[in-house]
């Protein structure tokens, strides 16, 4: 197939698949007002595209594991290696499966059901480690030996266990950390109302970075270190690469004099008073065509992505267009931001001793659920993911398959002791 196909393919998929988190409203048939021909053009370009990228997740999809509590699947779950263990765990999300950690059963890809237990977390990427009852053989570990290489704008898939892409979508940002402590901090207000070479001072904060290093209201920045800054997001995606405590050096204009200064950045968790949209706001603002994952920030380390998912979709591997893995799916954040915790991260933890649940769940509480918001969701008589694969020709899953994957997960229940089942 030719790669501009492919291309057209996933761009198109691309839109259509943004409908696909929208769980708060029923999703228009994006087929609507197109003639026939373009209607079979789309259809054949997107199912090309399908095809030719299952191939690419097969070894993924072989290490993904569905996780299923009462009956319904909560979230995916990722097989690994950990560094303490000659035996395989399962990789998923903590704050999806803590309320039923002793009670979960795990579907493979090959459809065989066990019982899974927790062995123990890591609350500050909101990562649990399950054991499961079960012949190791039938797990198979995900290889993480090889991270794949994502510059801005590379695509990414999504396995599931069936061995289908299950969503996909761009690097939109690098990895970063979105936790204030990991933040740098300047300290500067922008004048937006101005538009000049470089960028406008409207305020400098007290006791900022940026004071202390002798910047003023009205001076206008031009570069920083040597590199040239002409508008206000490249400003912004700059402090976003550095860490608290680097010092760059900032080229500014002060009326007809050109200057230098040395700034030491600050953390953004050292200013409490800075203004930030209030969190109920916030809320609602990433609850507006899209259904959030109840953690959604303040990990240490995530790649942000466009790719539409369900929160229930977390703990599901990623890779990019070589199969190689980009890394762990771990929150849905609003309509255009998926969180992923890139390979390298996962690596660097699993050498390492997961923590209690007891420690896990106090971290979790004092960390804080972004959003309570307990609203039933709107009935809708077909989730949209399946629609945008009806619409495609790709198989959904079926009414039979839902059925026997039920009836595997309550002959798994049955055979818990009575405590185990009933453990709070």
């Amino acid at each position: 197939m030719k790669i501009q196909s492919l291309l057209a393919a996933a761009g198109w998929i691309c839109l259509s698949c943004q409908g696909v988190a929208q769980y708060a409203v029923r999703m228009p048939d994006p087929f609507a007002g197109l003639s026939w021909h373009e209607k079979r053009e789309l259809k054949n370009q997107a199912s090309g595209f399908f095809n030719a990228s299952e191939p690419v997740v097969a070894k993924a999809a072989k290490s993904t594991v569905s996780i299923y509590y009462q009956g319904g699947r909560i979230c995916y779950g990722t097989v690994v290696m950990t560094g303490s263990s000659q035996q395989p765990s399962i990789l998923t999300k903590w704050s999806e499966i803590k309320k039923a950690s002793n009670q979960l059963v795990v579907m493979t890809s090959a459809g065989k059901a066990f019982a899974a237990t927790l062995t123990g977390v890591y609350p500050d990427h909101d990562l649990a480690l399950l054991d499961y009852d079960g012949n190791n053989a039938e797990l198979t570990p995900l290889d993480l030996s090889q991270a794949a290489p994502l510059p801005l704008g590379s695509f990414i898939l999504m396995a599931n266990p069936d061995g289908n892409v299950e969503s996909l979508g761009v690097v939109s940002v690098e990895s970063r950390s979105l936790r204030d402590m990991d933040k740098a901090y300047l300290g500067v207000m922008m004048d937006f109302s101005k538009e000049q070479e470089g960028i406008a001072l409207q305020k400098i904060m007290p006791g900022s970075a940026a004071a202390k290093a002798g910047l003023q209201a009205g001076d206008i920045i031009l570069a920083v270190d040597q590199e040239n800054l002409t508008g206000f997001m490249e400003m912004r995606t700059l402090l976003q690469r550095l860490q608290p405590g680097s010092e760059i050096i900032v080229t500014y204009k002060r009326g007809n004099a050109r200057k230098k200064t040395k700034v030491a950045l600050g953390s953004l968790s050292e200013n409490p008073t800075i203004r930030r949209i209030p969190q109920e706001r916030m809320n609602i603002m990433e609850r507006m065509g899209a259904t959030p994952s109840d953690i959604r920030t303040g990990f240490p380390s995530v790649i942000q992505s466009d790719m539409p998912i369900a929160p229930s979709d977390a703990g599901a591997p990623i890779t990019d267009l070589d199969g190689k893995i980009a890394g762990i799916v771990i929150a849905r954040g609003s309509r255009i931001k998926t969180y992923i915790i890139p390979t390298s991260t996962i690596q660097n933890l699993l050498t390492k001793a997961p923590q209690t649940a007891s420690h896990g769940n106090a971290q979790l509480i004092k960390r804080g659920p972004s959003d309570f918001d307990n609203q039933a969701e709107n009935p809708r008589d077909e989730n949209p993911r399946d629609q945008v694969r009806r619409l495609l020709g790709k198989p959904t899953v079926t009414g039979d398959k839902n059925q026997e994957n039920i009836r595997k997960i309550q002959e798994v229940l049955e055979k818990l002791p009575q405590r185990h089942k009933n453990d709070p």
